[in-house]
Order: structure tokens, then C-alpha cells, then sequence
């Protein structure tokens, strides 16, 4: 059996020690690469949130709308009221779920705006609206998961 020397194992820890490194640096490019994607799709978000928002300043009829309610005792502005602010929960939902995929979200936190999307997911009258801006994937997530009734 030949012996190695001791410079052989020391080049050989050496290497052992850039190639960690390296492994290091690229998960760490990795997670910040996610971290800039989820800030650029809330800030896309954002703006899509605030264009939706922006006609709703100042109505107060707007609170009342934000529970579920019967359409046919609306009237034709309290019905575009409650469908501006289902377009705005729908970009809310659409960025909970881009978070939630890059993992970025816990379950527990995805659960909250999942819930409250479920619900006017099985409203045939809301479905068009909450999907409105719903990923392919999410799209799919809410056939599998959400839908109680065919619309």
C-alpha cells in the first residue's frame, strides 16, 4: 500500500473546502434570485392593486360591499363597487399564490387569503371576477381544491 503524503491531503481539504463554497455561493444566488422575483411580482401587484383601488377612495359603500351579498338588491353602482373589489381581492390571491409557490409563504399564511378566495370561488356570479388575474397555476389549484359547484 502506498502512503500519501501529507501535502496530497491537505490539497485535497483545500479542495473539499472551495467546492463547499462554491455549493454556498450558489444556493445563496439562488435564494436571492427568488427574493428579486417575488419583489418584482408584488410590485407588479401592487400597481395593479392601486389601479383598482384608486375609484373606490372615498366610497364608503365600498365596506358594506366587502361581504358576500345578494346581486339582485343591488344597485347597478353598488354592483360595480363589489366587483372592482373582487378584482382587487383577485390580484391579492394571484400574489399570495406567486409568493406561496417560490416558497416564500407558509402554508398557514397561504391558508388565509385561500380561504376567503374559496368562498367567492363558489359564487357563479364572482368566479369570472376572482379568477380574473389567477396564473394557469393557480387556476388549477382552485379547479382541484376550491370548486364546490359547477357555474
Amino acid at each position: 500500500m502506498k502512503k500519501v503524503s501529507l501535502d496530497i491531503w491537505i490539497q485535497l481539504i483545500g479542495m473539499l473546502g472551495v467546492l463547499a463554497g462554491l455549493v454556498f455561493v450558489g444556493l445563496e444566488l439562488q435564494q436571492s434570485q427568488r427574493i428579486a422575483i417575488a419583489n418584482a411580482i408584488q410590485g407588479r401587484n401592487q400597481m395593479q392593486s392601486n389601479y383598482l383601488l384608486a375609484p373606490l377612495e372615498g366610497q364608503l359603500q365600498a365596506v358594506e360591499l366587502r361581504l358576500p351579498q345578494d346581486y339582485q338588491s343591488l344597485s347597478p353602482i353598488q354592483r360595480l363597487i363589489r366587483e372592482q373589489l373582487i378584482l382587487h381581492r383577485s390580484v391579492t390571491v394571484t400574489n399570495a399564490w406567486q409568493q406561496y409557490s417560490l416558497g416564500l409563504l407558509t402554508d398557514e399564511a397561504w391558508q388565509v387569503p385561500a380561504s376567503r378566495a374559496a368562498v367567492m370561488y363558489n359564487n357563479c356570479r364572482e368566479r369570472p371576477w376572482i379568477t380574473a388575474s389567477f396564473t394557469p397555476s393557480l387556476a388549477d389549484y382552485a379547479e382541484e381544491n376550491w370548486k364546490e359547484i359547477d357555474c
